[in-house]
Order: structure tokens, then C-alpha cells, then sequence
């Protein structure tokens, strides 16, 4: 595997204008190494095999500007004397960084779509809190407390953590079970139904710094003639079910 390395120094002053005539910059002098080398995984398994770009950065020093002006004429200077432009034309452009591409060092559009059933692969923990819904008239006891009991059951039986919304907001991705049940209205002759959505965050692949929260899995339910004896409790958990048997095939094997 060749591997070819560039080291290069950026002199980076930021300034505000207009600013007063008391003000200074401030000026850091950073050093850059790249690498450029193919990605034995990426070449495998998504048939990217061109050299990928990596940058490692480290703080030189905080110049002051007169001699961040001294050291970047040096440099101009040795540019000159090797035949080469002050800025090389491979110089890496700081004001890309929302662009996916720069940053990951290939262009992510040329992956392959993923299956909607590897957002359910590797989870480590699903958060959810069922105990506020509303049961049906006439049900006894805690609707949504039983439910809860009965989710976690279910989860537990999967092998799929149920985690607390603090450890939620700890893991990647975020992964959350949301339920949304909607009771019988007898005087509108519409009957329960329920929705269930799983959410994770996610990045835009034009725009790797736009990160939402978004529905990665969802399904749906109500009474059904396959279940004419089902009530209200087991249409949700039979959307449940559903969730926790594709995540069993996503992570079969």
C-alpha cells in the first residue's frame, strides 16, 4: 500500500472588521501533516478504492503578526526557489468544513443506499416512557404503566437494553421509541389506532455538520380482523412485536 505524506504550515489570523485601531488579531501557526493512502475497508466493501485524505494538526506557536508575516514570506520565498506557487493548488481550504466530502476524505453520495433494517443493527439501548398514555374507557388499572411493564418484558426477551432518556442522550444516535395511541371517539365512529416511531440522529450527506433526529423505523395498527378478540393492549404490542422482530433479523448472525 503506498502511502504519501504532506507536511505544510498555515498561518491562520483572524481579524474583525472594522475593529478599532486598538484592537489586535490574533494569529496561531499550525502544522498539517496529510496522509493519502486507500482504505483497505472502504475499497472492500463499497469499492472506494482511491487514496482517502486524513489531516492530523497541531498548534506551532501564537505569532505575532509581524512575525506570522515573516514566517509566511519564508515559506513563499522557498516556494519560489523549489518552481512552486505561494499556494499550492492542493492546499486544503478551511472554509470547506461543511462540506462532507473534505472533511470524510471521500464523497459519501457514493455510498450505497443502505436497508432500512440496518438503522436497527448494533443498537445498544432503546429509550422509550409509555406510563402517561391514556388507557380505554373502562380499562383497570394503569393503562400506561402496565404497557411499560409489558414493552420492557418484551425488550428484555430480545436481548435489547432499555435504557433511561439520560443514558439516551449519552450514546450515539440517541435511539428513542415514541407511541402514539389515539382512544376510540365513539361520536365520531372512529376507532383506536396506534403509531409507532423509532427516531436516532442523523447527518445530512451534503452537509455533515446538519445533524437531526429523525424516524429511522415506524409502523402502525388498530383492530384487525386477524385479532378479532384483541383489545386496545394488544394492538400496540403487537407493533412492538413487529419492531422487535426486525431488529432480531438485523442483527441475525
Amino acid at each position: 500500500m503506498r502511502l504519501k505524506i504532506y507536511l505544510a504550515a498555515f498561518i491562520f489570523s483572524i481579524t474583525l472588521l472594522p475593529l478599532p485601531i486598538s484592537a489586535q488579531s490574533k494569529n496561531y501557526t499550525w502544522m498539517v501533516w496529510e496522509q493519502r493512502m486507500v482504505d483497505p475497508q472502504l475499497c472492500r466493501e463499497k469499492g472506494i478504492c482511491t487514496p482517502q485524505k486524513k489531516f492530523i494538526t497541531r498548534l506551532v506557536e501564537e505569532p505575532s503578526e509581524q512575525k506570522a508575516r515573516e514566517m509566511l514570506g519564508a515559506i513563499d520565498q522557498l516556494a519560489r526557489m523549489r518552481g512552486q506557487p505561494a499556494e499550492h493548488p492542493d492546499t486544503p481550504k478551511i472554509c470547506r468544513q461543511t462540506e462532507a466530502g473534505k472533511i470524510l476524505g471521500f464523497d459519501p453520495e457514493l455510498w450505497d443506499k443502505s436497508d432500512k433494517s440496518a438503522a436497527l443493527k448494533d443498537l445498544g439501548g432503546v429509550y422509550f416512557s409509555v406510563q402517561t398514555i391514556k388507557g380505554p374507557k373502562g380499562y383497570s388499572g394503569a393503562f400506561g404503566m402496565d404497557l411499560q411493564n409489558a414493552m420492557e418484558t418484551r425488550f428484555r426477551a430480545a436481548g435489547l437494553p432499555v435504557i433511561s432518556e439520560e443514558q439516551m442522550e449519552n450514546i450515539p444516535g440517541r435511539p428513542q421509541l415514541n407511541v402514539y395511541f389515539s382512544n376510540t371517539k365513539p361520536k365520531t365512529g372512529c376507532r383506536y389506532s396506534v403509531f409507532v416511531s423509532f427516531t436516532q440522529t442523523m447527518l445530512l450527506t451534503r452537509n455533515h455538520t446538519v445533524k437531526l433526529k429523525v424516524g429511522t423505523w415506524g409502523a402502525s395498527g388498530g383492530p384487525s380482523g386477524k385479532h378479532p378478540n384483541s383489545n386496545e393492549m394488544g394492538a400496540i404490542l403487537r407493533v412492538i412485536d413487529k419492531f422487535l422482530d426486525d431488529y432480531r433479523r438485523a442483527n441475525a448472525g
